[in-house]
């Protein structure tokens, strides 16, 4: 069943809770000493608070829901105009309108169902009615789930690499 793509309203908290809190597990089992599982007392809340803050025309933030079960799957994402001193820049993209996905989060028993997929696609074509040309987002290379899923199944590359050391005190 396809889910229904919508714009987050007041009450959606408790569905994107939960499906916040599967990608902390799912992605601290992964890397455990860059990611954790977000605290899950208060975070339905949190949630809602976040909800009725005020948006601009380019801040996105969708859920999918799938009657009976609600929201299962929720999309953040915002679209960035060109910087003005783009002309200076080294990175062509700087110059571009560009559509940054800043968060996708799908419970557990939706991955791989066309969730994911659904809301990408959502917030790629709102992206391109806003002037988007290009769309980037990231992800942990250690996911052998949503690595594919953004390569293989959505067609996007990698464009860089993030690095990362534990400073230690000595």
């Amino acid at each position: 069943m396809r889910p229904t793509i919508r714009d987050i309203r007041p009450g959606d908290g408790e569905g994107c809770a939960r499906a916040w809190a599967d990608a902390g597990r799912y992605y601290s089992a992964l890397v455990p000493e860059v990611i954790q599982v977000p605290e899950e007392d208060g975070l339905a809340e949190w949630f809602e608070a976040a909800i009725r803050e005020v948006r601009t025309a380019d801040e996105l933030w969708r859920v999918a829901e799938i009657p009976p079960h609600g929201v299962v799957g929720i999309i953040e994402a915002a679209i960035l105009r060109p910087a003005p001193d783009a002309h200076r820049q080294i990175q062509r993209d700087l110059s571009r309108t560009r559509l940054v996905v800043n968060l996708l989060a799908v419970t557990e028993d939706y991955r791989r169902r066309g969730v994911g997929t659904a809301l990408m696609e959502a917030a790629e074509e709102w992206g391109r009615a806003g002037g988007a040309v290009v769309a980037v987002t990231d992800t942990n290379l250690s996911s052998p789930l949503s690595v594919p899923f953004y390569e293989e199944r959505m067609g996007y590359r990698r464009q860089a690499v993030l690095l990362r050391k534990t400073l230690e005190r000595g």
